[in-house]
């Protein structure tokens, strides 16, 4: 039966505005620049503002060419004036230059199995053979094993290629890419990458010392029950001791000493500079992409000829430019609007760690949730994560993530809030600090963090030392 009803509904709408600023603040610095080219392509009625670039040399221009005219007596000026190479990859802080953090990712040229494949190009090989040297680079991880058995590789060449290979044929060629850099690359398992590793080594006493333990007690050396292995080969603790070290400097994951996931990789650019002068803190938002934008100003002029046409066809073209134009307004707004979003954000976590960008004393972070942030702004707490994620500050210690700088608490014995950060660093000093030859326990762990003020359970203990990658006890134990 049909009736008529009235309903009072409340729903909340974002707008067009509100969706493009959301998804731009999740933008990191590094790939704005590739998002506001996108854009450009995608909407005609958008472009870059020429103008204000034309402005900004000519001020460049006249500033040089007043410098210029004090420095006709000498032609090459003061030699200060340019840059030597240390300049150009510093930046400068506390009135000093200090090189960029180099743990930053750099471009790589080649991808990883490009690499190899040209390693394997300059060897005298048959074409069968490079057929064969091609199917295992092919079947090589990113990790550096080969991930496919060699009957499977066997049956690959059959049904695939029609072709024949015998199993030593294919192991021929294996040797031969086990011989490329990095050292180690194309082994079927851990033991074998070790072996290959120490077979390129000075055959010193530790050395064949650990290709022993590695070729005939692997599992023992897993396990670190050493004194099986000692029983087994009959050697000194010292010996063991001086072969293990051997060891633990090889290289488990070879193939990740190259960049290996096949495609272009970028540099970290920080979305924030943090600078400490004079005992206060300042910070700017990474301006990285210099692009400015406008709305068109010929499809304006052309929106409003086709507007006052009474032709249907125009009439679509009218409603197409509106659009677009009302797109790339939003589009530049919703640019200028995510870089006053990073300020505000940014300052209220400085402002509220202020201790700790002094000094950079993980004990001086404070317990900090995005909560806390976005009452200090008056945000949602939604905004205030996507400007978060993948996000980094540059500081006078080191780049971060801004979640590095957020962190849950806990109520220590006298009521005080304790940064779990903070416990998780005082449980690495105190593993850190243990006798080798008898690691503590969880247990015991919790009783020395206990008497630090920190009471917590043991399946915490547990937990932060997982997210640390700490190992147990048991694997942690030194031979002597």
């Amino acid at each position: 039966m049909i009736s008529n009803r009235i309903l009072q509904k409340l729903q909340q709408k974002l707008s067009p505005q509100q969706i493009q600023l959301m998804k731009l603040l999740q933008v990191p610095t590094f790939a704005l620049e590739q998002r506001i080219k996108d854009e450009i392509e995608k909407n005609p009625t958008l472009e870059e503002d020429e103008s204000s670039e034309k402005t900004e040399n000519e001020d460049n221009q006249e500033n040089a060419q007043d410098e210029d005219a004090g420095a006709d007596n000498d032609v090459f000026g003061d030699m200060e004036m340019f840059p030597n190479d240390d300049d150009i990859i510093t930046f400068k802080n506390n009135d000093n230059y200090e090189k960029l953090d180099r743990n930053q990712i750099f471009v790589s040229e080649t991808t990883f199995h490009e690499d190899l494949i040209s390693q394997l190009q300059l060897k005298p090989i048959s074409e069968k053979q490079m057929l064969i040297g091609l199917e295992l680079i092919g079947n090589i991880d990113d990790s550096g094993y080969l991930s496919r058995s060699i009957p499977s590789i066997v049956d690959d060449f059959l049904f695939r290629q029609n072709l024949e290979v015998e199993i030593n044929e294919i192991e021929e060629v294996l040797s031969v890419i086990q011989s490329f850099d990095p050292v180690g690359i194309g082994a079927r398992d851990l033991q074998e990458c070790l072996i290959i590793q120490l077979n390129k080594k000075k055959q010193t006493k530790p050395i064949l010392l650990a290709k022993r333990i590695v070729k005939r007690y692997f599992e023992y050396f897993k396990k670190k029950q050493y004194n099986i292995i000692i029983q087994r080969i009959e050697c000194s603790e010292e010996d063991l001791q001086d072969a293990i070290e051997e060891i633990v400097k090889l290289n488990p994951k070879p193939g990740n000493s190259l960049f290996s996931d096949g495609n272009e990789s970028i540099s970290i650019i920080p979305d924030f500079m943090v600078f400490h002068q004079n005992g206060k803190i300042d910070f700017q938002v990474n301006s990285y992409s210099k692009r400015k934008l406008k709305t068109s100003k010929y499809y304006e002029g052309l929106l409003e000829k086709v507007s006052e046409s009474k032709i249907p066809s125009d009439k679509e073209t009218a409603s197409f430019l509106r659009e677009r134009l009302e797109s790339a307004s939003i589009f530049i707004d919703a640019l200028n609007r995510r870089k006053d979003t990073l300020y505000l954000i940014m300052k209220a976590i400085i402002t509220y760690q202020h201790e700790y960008f002094i000094e950079g004393d993980i004990q001086k972070l404070k317990p900090m949730r995005l909560v806390d942030i976005a009452d200090k702004v008056d945000m949602d707490i939604s905004t205030i994560s996507r400007v978060v994620s993948n996000k980094y500050a540059q500081t006078h210690f080191g780049i971060f993530k801004l979640k590095d700088f957020f962190s849950n608490f806990m109520i220590n014995d006298i009521g005080e809030q304790i940064s779990t950060d903070k416990i998780k660093n005082e449980l690495v000093r105190i593993i850190d600090s243990e006798d080798k030859l008898s690691p503590y326990t969880d247990d015991q762990l919790v009783d020395l963090l206990k008497l630090k003020g920190y009471s917590i359970a043991r399946r915490t203990v547990s937990k932060y030392r997982e997210t640390l990658n700490i190992p147990v006890s048991r694997l942690r134990k030194s031979v002597y």
